[in-house]
């Protein structure tokens, strides 16, 4: 796997590994204002100086993974936040997402300068909590969040 500058081109395919609603927003939250996103709106989430969206590419060039990097605040460069962590729902349950996440985290560290990693996942994903606890995320916090007229928890990870 390799990672690389997330463009355009990426979003029709990464958008597709949602098949529904619920899984698109355990991927996005509430980031997305409307189910189905288009490319544009994908693109438009990344339009900001504090951001770093990444793709992954198998050996081939296909796309597997999608992640983005987010400097919360950019005087302190060092803390950043992981998030839009999702794998080719074909390829799940193969490592490949404990793959990105720690090829992530090194990236950041080499070109971003960062120490200090969190994200958050909900509850209702235990595959994704399951992997970020693998590759060494803890548990930090609990909040709770209003998807789509439902109360969703979500758990707040920290890596250092």
């Amino acid at each position: 796997m390799k990672l690389r500058t997330f463009n355009i081109n990426d979003a029709s395919t990464i958008l597709s590994w949602t098949k529904n609603k619920s899984e698109f927003r355990k991927w996005s939250a509430d980031r997305y204002p409307d189910y189905p996103a288009t490319p544009e709106d994908m693109v438009q989430q990344y339009d900001a100086d504090n951001i770093h969206p990444l793709t992954a590419e198998d050996e081939e060039g296909n796309i597997i993974g999608h992640i983005m990097i987010r400097i919360p605040n950019l005087s302190n460069p060092q803390i950043v936040r992981l998030g839009f962590i999702i794998v080719n729902d074909t390829l799940r349950g193969k490592g490949y997402g404990k793959q990105l996440i720690l090829q992530t985290i090194d990236y950041a560290k080499q070109n971003l300068n960062a120490t200090h990693f969190s994200l958050g996942v909900f509850l209702n994903n235990p595959s994704a909590l399951h992997c970020y606890e693998s590759v060494g995320f803890k548990t930090i916090g609990k909040e709770s969040y209003t998807i789509d007229e439902e109360i969703w928890e979500c758990v707040e990870m920290e890596y250092q």
